[in-house]
């Protein structure tokens, strides 16, 4: 950052704004490029006003209001603006002119103006003058520097553990600091496991993210779909060193369609477990903010966040819905979904992270080409109405959950045959209404309770055949499908009932 930094000057860039909470590290970072390629440093807050920095510090009398400050014209000067996204020249345009003035005069004069703060909104006057960067999180040199900074203080040394490095991974400096200072109160020593739990402390906190719950079943929770799991499970071992040490790449991550209730969310909470990592769930609702440029911000932070509990999986439920519209116009709402869409696609693209992207999406038609073509994942998996044999095994999944084991080995094929055409979110419901059925009359569910209750719903292959069928058709020369191509179910309009 800081060779970044001072090309910028030298360059006569007008003006950088630079997106982070470490304040402190970036006005370190800034005053370091600028002693490097001889300019002085001037700092601007609303409390202090504007000070001198170097060559001596000095304050500057009369410039705790941003516009006075924007009068100073100091030649051959860094100036750091700090929390200038809390002032609303937005909406004042004299304060706008104030600050486009004093980027249109900075670079004649040798100067640059430096904005610092958790995001930076811009304005139409002066949005051509300013770039935008994102400071980097603290790499494995400065993490090692914090690490024995610490075990320095506390009397003790750091022999630069790998482990503790890498659950320090995608902290700030402070969070660092904390976390190995917390680590040393309560393990007397560096305990990644410390370290790791205040990570998904801040996660929570941000409440960008969901940490899921892992089910300890793993694949096995999920009936069918051996494709899929067998994929999976020779992933598993791509994140040790031995897979690196072999040359394999880190696995990005898949994307799951199919119609609803055929297993898509629930195959995305197993990976996790099967991975053994943690499973992430970011819920692209939460990231739309109706500040200009806050929705963009939320989405990069939520990415960061993920990355910082790498390896991981990070799960993006129901895409197709969270970024309607990115194919638009972005009239409806002014290209928000759009950027924030470009955002999460380029981050899938290029990084270099283990988070390992699982989505899902019901409506693939609806889905932006962008995303769905080769380097955003490593493959796409089409989930169809289960088989015959999926059937039974989704059933004894579901039956041995409730405690019928015994009933589950008993069932002769009517039940498989009577859930034709259901899903496995249907056949869970199956069995729910027969035990309510059978709580009811004061006895043990039976396959008979079963056989009844599947002949009394109607699935949702009698409503959307269409949209199974256009599933299947579309999945043939663009997606894998998740389960083995025996003899499916075929998705039919004709009803369960007979009348008369």
């Amino acid at each position: 950052m800081k060779k970044k930094l001072a090309n910028y000057f030298r360059a006569g860039f007008p003006g950088i704004a630079i997106q982070t909470s470490e304040e402190q590290r970036a006005i370190d970072d800034v005053i370091a490029a600028a002693k490097e390629v001889k300019r002085g440093v001037v700092v601007w807050s609303a409390t202090e006003g504007l000070s001198w920095i170097l060559p001596q510090p000095k304050a500057i009398a009369d410039t705790n209001d941003l516009g006075a400050a924007c009068l100073q014209r100091l030649e051959n000067a860094v100036y750091i603006l700090r929390d200038v996204q809390t002032w609303p020249y937005d909406r004042d345009w004299n304060l706008a002119r104030y600050l486009r003035d004093l980027l249109a005069w900075a670079p004649p004069a040798g100067s640059c103006i430096v904005f610092i703060g958790p995001s930076f909104k811009t304005h139409p006057t002066f949005e051509k003058s300013v770039v935008v960067t994102d400071y980097t999180l603290p790499g494995t040199e400065d993490l090692k520097r914090i690490a024995e900074g610490i075990a320095k203080s506390a009397k003790q040394e750091f022999d630069g553990s790998v482990e503790i490095l890498r659950a320090l991974s995608g902290l700030s400096t402070t969070e660092a600091e904390n976390a190995l200072a917390l680590s040393l109160i309560e393990s007397g020593k560096f305990d990644a496991d410390v370290i790791y739990r205040e990570k998904i402390a801040g996660v929570k906190k941000s409440g960008l993210l969901e940490i899921v719950n892992p089910d300890p079943a793993g694949l096995k929770a999920v009936g069918g779909l051996d494709n899929l799991k067998s994929w999976i499970v020779k992933r598993k071992r791509a994140y040790t060193p031995e897979a690196t040490e072999f040359g394999l790449p880190l696995p990005k991550g898949i994307l799951l369609v199919g119609v609803p209730g055929t297993g898509k969310s629930l195959s995305a909470k197993a990976i996790g477990t099967a991975l053994a990592v943690p499973t992430l769930r970011l819920d692209l609702g939460r990231l739309f903010n109706s500040l200009v440029g806050e929705s963009e911000a939320r989405t990069r932070e939520a990415l960061a966040l993920a990355e910082a509990l790498s390896p991981c999986v990070l799960w993006v439920d129901e895409i197709d819905k969270g970024l309607a519209g990115a194919s638009g116009s972005g009239a409806n709402d002014s290209g928000v979904t759009k950027r924030v869409f470009g955002t999460i696609i380029s981050w899938a693209q290029e990084r270099r992270t283990s988070v390992f992207l699982v989505a899902t999406a019901n409506d693939v038609t609806s889905l932006p080409p962008e995303l769905l073509r080769k380097g955003r994942f490593d493959e796409i998996f089409a989930i169809d109405l289960p088989s015959d044999t999926e059937r039974r095994e989704i059933l004894s999944i579901h039956l041995e959950r409730r405690k019928r084991a015994e009933l589950s080995k008993k069932m002769n094929g009517r039940v498989v045959k009577a859930t034709k055409e259901f899903t496995g979110s249907e056949i869970e419901n199956v069995i729910e209404e027969a035990l309510f059925n059978a709580f009811d009359e004061g006895r043990d569910i039976t396959e008979d309770d079963l056989v009844a209750a599947a002949e009394s719903t109607t699935p949702l292959a009698v409503t959307a055949r269409e949209k199974i069928e256009a599933i299947r058709s579309w999945a043939q020369s663009r997606a894998r499908f998740a389960s083995s191509q025996e003899t499916k179910p075929t998705a039919t309009t004709k009803t369960r009932r007979v009348i008369g």
